[in-house]
């Protein structure tokens, strides 16, 4: 079946390898359209100003050579509100995808894909080790997931490592740029591939990367089973909702271990589309050990808030 997709492109290795696959895809007719999307940051000023014009050149090269009509979309941010509040990376990745998710929709097209690679998802789930993360987290990036309702998110090139994008482009004879602000090791990620990641292939495990993004495929592959527990759980759980409100049956929640009802309480999150980067998985527990208790209230990320009521507790957006 043919569907509509948005590429996220930046003028690097992996975006550009993505474009180019798909594009090829749509000459094998299982494309039905492709919109490539460039996110000008500007935070580097003419740099950023000519990654756009390389990726406009670039797309229009390759109509040309695949002889297949690829639309170009760009958006270029406000740099200052990057730099408010939570880090700019976080900013900066909230911004991406609440554009490509208004893309999709005023193109109604069905998925959106980024170019993640297994060395991604290595430092990912390093950098998840580091955080002190649950064994949800070090599930590290997941290969698809909804980003909004109706369109889902997919990172196609997953499994495959940046060595293998760069010889694809190599064998075809597409350039790519790089981004200096990669090398910056003040952001924790770069200072992983940098720093971390050479020092553990060279010292204690050469296949490092690939151990970590298989960790990451094992436990993303248990998750599944966790998510039908979690409907399982939900099943005893869930009354009749109210408008845009979660409502739980208090008297049978207090009957569930904590570590069921957290699991159950991250599903549920994760269903709704309710925001959960903000949330450690020490704070899932305590609020799974607490949520049916008398007058318990709390307020989460997102304005989303879980109260506990007489007969019942109810989650939804204040």
């Amino acid at each position: 079946m043919k569907s509509g997709i948005i590429v996220g492109v930046s003028g690097g290795v992996d975006s550009i390898g993505l474009a180019h696959a798909l594009a090829c895809q749509i000459k094998k007719e299982t494309v039905s359209k492709l919109i490539v999307a460039h996110v000008n940051h500007a935070t580097r000023g003419a740099e950023n100003d000519a990654d756009e014009a390389f990726v406009r050149l670039l797309i229009e090269k390759l109509q040309e050579a695949t002889d297949t009509p690829v639309e170009f979309k760009t958006i270029k941010l406000n740099s200052d509100a990057l730099n408010v509040g939570a880090s700019w990376e976080k900013n900066a990745r909230l911004a991406r995808y609440n554009w490509f998710s208004d893309l999709a929709l005023e193109s109604k097209v069905n998925w959106v894909f980024t170019a993640h690679t297994s060395n991604d998802q290595a430092e990912t789930v390093l950098m998840r080790i580091l955080r002190g993360s649950g064994v949800q987290g070090l599930a590290g990036i997941k290969p698809k997931r909804s980003l909004i309702r109706g369109v889902g998110l997919g990172r196609p090139l997953l499994f495959c490592s940046k060595e293998q994008i760069c010889a694809y482009l190599r064998d075809n004879n597409i350039v790519w740029r790089e981004d200096p602000s990669n090398q910056q090791t003040r952001f924790l990620r770069n200072k992983i591939r940098l720093d971390l990641l050479p020092l553990l292939k060279k010292e204690y495990q050469p296949a490092i990367e690939g151990i970590l993004s298989g960790l990451a495929g094992h436990i993303h592959a248990y998750s599944s089973l966790e998510k039908r527990l979690a409907r399982k759980i939900g099943l005893k759980l869930e009354k009749p909702r109210v408008v845009d409100q979660v409502v739980l049956d208090r008297l049978a929640l207090s009957k569930f271990p904590t570590w069921k009802l957290s699991l159950f309480l991250r599903s549920l999150f994760a269903r709704e589309l309710w925001p959960t980067d903000a949330i450690h998985h020490k704070q899932w527990k305590k609020i799974a050990h607490n949520m049916a208790a008398d007058g318990f209230e709390v307020h989460l990320s997102g304005g989303i808030r879980i109260q506990s009521n007489r007969y019942t507790v109810v989650l939804g957006p204040t």
